[in-house]
């Protein structure tokens, strides 16, 4: 599954965000463009890949979006899973590369990654206390990105249900 690395909080990540952002822009109309992920939040480390959330309307048309981010560079293109294409620009990523998660506008992926970037934005402490759990999880893990991985979800989730139960 892969060896991943924790690094700080860097100010280019938004930059490159957008750099990349207006070469996305062109390939397609009618598709919302967010920075999700640690890298969208200002002062939280985590592996310092530039997540990137593309929204479509529906699935119609997808294979010509995909084609067009191919030559942009996001060979690497995986099955739809749990409702989201995952796209990215190497096999093994790591600072400063770009993941593409492909989902419905309006869909519940689409609609926890911006609450759960959201939640974190506006809560400096709660990110700070979130990179505690990756340093966390990170030496538990000894790196391994699945366990990594496996290890934050449940905090993930919490907070969804949080933000969740806040609205209603």
């Amino acid at each position: 599954m892969g060896i991943i690395k924790i690094y700080p909080y860097y100010q280019k990540f938004a930059k490159d965000f957008e750099k990349k952002k207006q070469e996305i822009v062109v390939i397609a109309q009618d598709i919302e463009v967010h920075h999700i992920g640690s890298t969208a939040v200002r002062g939280l480390g985590g592996k310092g890949i530039i997540d990137i959330m593309i929204g479509v309307k529906n699935w119609q048309g997808v294979e010509k979006l995909i084609a067009g981010l191919q030559k942009i560079g996001f060979e690497h293109v995986h099955p739809k899973e749990k409702g989201k294409i995952f796209l990215s620009s190497i096999k093994e990523s790591g600072l400063g590369d770009f993941h593409i998660h492909l989902v419905i506008i309006g869909s519940a992926a689409y609609k926890n990654f911006l609450a759960f970037r959201d939640y974190l934005q506006g809560r400096s402490k709660e990110a700070e206390n979130y990179f505690k759990l990756k340093l966390f999880c990170y030496k538990e893990a000894k790196g391994e990105r699945a366990i990594y991985t496996k290890m934050k979800t449940s905090y993930i989730k919490e907070i969804l249900k949080k933000i969740r139960y806040a609205k209603n």
